[in-house]
């Protein structure tokens, strides 16, 4: 049997899956988002402790190194710019007073420049002399500031002892002579801050992984609470889309025999005969109407007549191929579509069939037996009517004939003598 064709459903928005991969990312993103913002506060708050570390002890160091370093200072300002500082023995004596004062501190290198720029002490005695005066640190510290540097040293010589993968704080700091006087020189520190910042690694580490876990256990129960929607809206898309599904169906058949309805025929026979048109073959319109069937609706009640209603669209549908329709126009009347046939003689076998089919009882609840038998108009195309409304119309007059007969019969539109069928 032909079926009605249905449009495409949209597909259902899959609330699971989005919620899967969204929430991963987000997790994702809030872990590393707060490492790496963990990361640039501890950051900043080392760079903070440790500049402030770092000018203390400066400050401290130039009051107690002031005697050992200002011969080099007053040398330094008699010198021309082109002229080399040598380390003599007032650089050794320097050398000897810091590697004193930095005994106790994370202080690997100092630096000491004279306020033209020139470096008058360095604890890389290979520097001294040098001339640092466009130096930004050198620059922001000459002229009152304080400048620090964070960075990392593969490598780096901590008064002439190496030392290898260390965070170190650079800081330029301007020192006075007494109080808030005038500048007399700028200290470079450089700070071992490595410690610090394992412990930021160990602090951010174990921030990931507790974000991470709070974040899964979070996302657990959400995902519990989204995969209830996401079934509760998979059921009622499925409960969606099955009453859509029986709607249309319903828009097309008959809620009672499930067969074709008038427009779902109506339909069908157009595309039918349009077909025959081209191919120059034929087709055969039946009009059935089961006999003295109101009298088993009054006699027997509704509930018989539907009963047998369905037992005769039942016993059609069994008859016909698969390219054949048969449909419920209304009441107790029937209408066959039997696609492409041969000729007259193939559409009285399938009456014959028919009558056939109708003289076995339908049995009723109560086990009582009722016969029910056909009349059946036959109308062909194109010989009997080149459009639907007057196939139709002479199937039904045909149908007429039949009953006029005497019931129990089938009759062709005025194309050949009426065939009355044996009591």
């Amino acid at each position: 049997m032909k079926a009605a064709s249905t449009p495409a459903l949209p597909q259902r928005f899959r609330l699971l899956r989005y919620f899967s991969i969204a929430s991963l990312l987000a997790i994702v993103l809030a872990v590393a988002g707060l490492g790496f913002f963990f990361r640039g506060v501890a950051i900043k708050q080392i760079v903070k402790v440790g500049e402030d570390n770092n000018v203390a002890l400066a400050r401290a160091f130039a009051n107690t190194l002031r005697p050992r370093y200002n011969p080099l200072l007053e040398a330094a300002a008699k010198l021309m710019r082109t002229e080399p500082i040598k380390a003599g023995p007032e650089v050794a004596a320097v050398h000897e007073a810091v590697l004193d004062a930095v005994r106790q501190t994370n202080v690997v290198k100092v630096v000491i420049y004279a306020l033209t720029g020139r470096t008058i002490y360095s604890s890389d005695l290979r520097q001294v002399g040098e001339d640092q005066g466009a130096n930004p640190g050198f620059v922001a510290a000459r002229t009152g500031g304080v400048r620090s540097v964070l960075f990392h040293s593969e490598a780096f010589s901590a008064f002439g002892q190496p030392i290898t993968n260390r965070d170190l704080l650079a800081s330029h700091v301007p020192v006075r002579r007494s109080g808030l006087g005038e500048l007399d020189a700028v200290f470079e520190l450089h700070s071992d801050v490595t410690p610090f910042f394992e412990e930021i690694r160990q602090t951010q580490t174990n921030i990931r992984i507790g974000t991470a876990i709070v974040m899964i256990l979070l996302y657990g129960a959400l995902f519990l609470i989204v995969k209830r929607a996401d079934d509760v809206i998979k059921s009622q898309a499925t409960q969606r889309e099955l009453d859509e599904e029986t709607i249309r169906h319903l828009a097309h058949h008959d809620p009672l025999t499930d067969l074709p309805n008038r427009k779902l025929f109506s339909d069908r026979l157009a595309v039918t005969l349009a077909r025959v048109k081209r191919s120059g073959h034929m087709t055969a319109l039946m009009f059935l109407d089961l006999d003295r069937f109101k009298e088993i609706n009054d006699t027997l009640g509704h509930a018989v007549g539907d009963k047998v209603l369905r037992a005769a669209g039942k016993r059609l549908r069994g008859l016909l191929r698969e390219a054949d329709t048969v449909a419920r126009l209304g009441g107790d009347e029937f209408t066959i579509i039997l696609d492409d046939i041969v000729d007259a003689a193939h559409v009285k076998i399938i009456a014959e069939k028919i009558r056939a089919a109708f003289s076995s009882p339908v049995i009723t609840e109560d086990g009582a037996d009722i016969v029910v038998t056909p009349s059946i108009g036959i109308a062909l195309y194109p010989l009997d009517a080149d459009n639907v409304d007057a196939l139709l119309k002479a199937a039904d007059t045909a149908m007429y004939d039949a009953k006029a007969a005497g019931r129990n019969a089938y009759r062709f539109y005025r194309r050949e003598e009426s065939v009355r069928a044996s009591p």
